[in-house]
């Protein structure tokens, strides 16, 4: 099961209503979840967050009137202790970093297992943050082709957090990633969420 804890409340808001309902029916097996709603659209996520205070909420990038990410956005003005977990299926580098940018706690593809999204849910349930292997290796990438040293000096990894990369792209968990590494899952998730602040910080705050 997830937690032990109060149940967490999710939103699902993807514009494909079979893709709600495939995940709804699998998180409705979970204990410590709660689905309180679904959304179609940004616009209708933004309204039922108000309404509903869920604690996570699970979104697809690319939707109509306005897109995952400008939801994103405002949901981290607005509601600065909610968690956001992107759903997609691209993982085009301007996605990665834009997404990186809103603050979110974690991007998958919508190809990843089912039970990558349950584990996925569990990490930020728990104050984690998650990438998907596939992400993970755009990451790589993106600060790979950095292209100045003077962006570089504020958004250089650490060898540590380069180290932490290379496990999540290897399909580790942060779990898993911290025994190897003798050090404690809060540090993992500590590490991973620099790691997308850093990645945010390489484009800058310009809109995408």
């Amino acid at each position: 099961t997830l937690t032990e804890q109060a149940a967490a409340k999710i939103l699902i808001v993807d514009d494909h209503q079979m893709f709600r309902e495939g995940i709804r029916r699998r998180l409705d097996e979970e204990a410590g979840v709660e689905i309180v709603g679904e959304a179609a659209s940004g616009k209708e996520a933004l309204e039922l967050v108000e309404s509903l205070n869920p604690s996570i909420v699970l979104m697809d990038i690319r939707m109509p009137e306005m897109s995952g990410i400008e939801a994103a956005r405002v949901m981290r003005r607005r509601w600065p202790d909610l968690k956001i977990v992107l759903l997609t299926g691209y993982d085009f580098d301007q996605y990665v970093r834009a997404a990186a940018r809103a603050g979110i706690q974690g991007y998958l593809l919508k190809d990843s297992p089912q039970e990558a999204l349950v584990d996925a849910i569990r990490e930020v349930i728990n104050g984690g943050t998650v990438l998907s292997p596939h992400i993970a290796s755009k990451v790589i990438q993106s600060f790979a082709e950095a292209p100045a040293a003077r962006e570089r000096q504020s958004s250089e990894l650490t060898l540590r957090e380069i180290e932490i990369l290379e496990m999540l792209y290897q399909g580790m968990r942060n779990a898993d990633i911290a025994g190897k590494l003798n050090i404690s899952p809060r540090t993992v998730e500590a590490h991973v969420g620099n790691i997308i602040s850093k990645l945010g910080a390489l484009s800058g705050p310009t809109r995408s």
